[in-house]
């Protein structure tokens, strides 16, 4: 879950609703791309998420051995390794889906976030100020580290473009070339505007 969060941004209501047949495929093997369902997804547009990374998919590895072990949401058929494909990905400690709250017309994955902050408590960060929001951040900010574009950041993370410069500001290692940037993109983009305006005006 925590590696799904920072490496590929999944939110608390995702991880809670995704479920097998995203991750795996019918003959077994794991998906390195999925495409995660606008229904499941927080802002209700589907987005692409990448699963490459070698610890995340070491993870997924360990995760489905441990369900095929203990028979958890199996079925008695060779494909997808015998899980059931429709059945949620994570279970609680009682083996069960977890739960959620309904608030209004949203739906709060209750027991998803008391389970990850607790997690943040037991690794002594929440004392440091890290926070659930922070796993996200993370997935940002080594996204960028890395070489993906902003554009690519927003189409994984489906973060807008001003989230996702609020979010690389606060990495401080990269504060200043981060911020120059994005301000004098910003400049620039105002002086096109000015100018297009005036062009216009004689062009009228």
């Amino acid at each position: 879950m925590i590696l799904l969060a920072a490496v590929a941004g999944l939110r608390e209501i995702e991880l809670t609703f995704v479920t097998n047949r995203l991750f795996i495929s019918p003959d077994g093997e794991l998906n390195e791309i999925v495409v995660l369902p606008g229904q499941i997804a927080r802002d209700g547009f589907e987005r692409p998420i990448v699963l490459s990374h070698p610890e995340l998919m070491k993870a997924f590895e360990s995760y489905f051995s441990w369900l095929i072990e203990r028979k958890i949401n199996c079925y008695p058929h060779k494909h997808y390794n015998g899980l059931d494909p429709n059945a949620l990905l994570f279970v609680d400690d009682n083996l069960e889906p977890f739960s959620t709250q309904s608030r209004g017309k949203a739906v709060s994955p209750y027991s998803m976030n008391k389970l990850l902050d607790s997690f943040i408590k037991k690794a002594n960060l929440w004392d440091k100020g890290v926070r659930r929001i922070s796993l996200i951040r993370t997935c940002v900010i080594e996204m960028y580290r890395n070489g993906a574009s902003t554009t690519d950041i927003m189409i994984v993370t489906g973060f807008s473009e001003e989230s996702v410069r609020h979010i690389l500001t606060m990495d401080y290692v990269q504060f200043s070339p981060i911020y120059d940037w994005f301000e004098q993109r910003a400049y620039r983009k105002q002086k096109r505007l000015e100018s297009f305006k005036k062009r216009r005006r004689f062009m009228i």
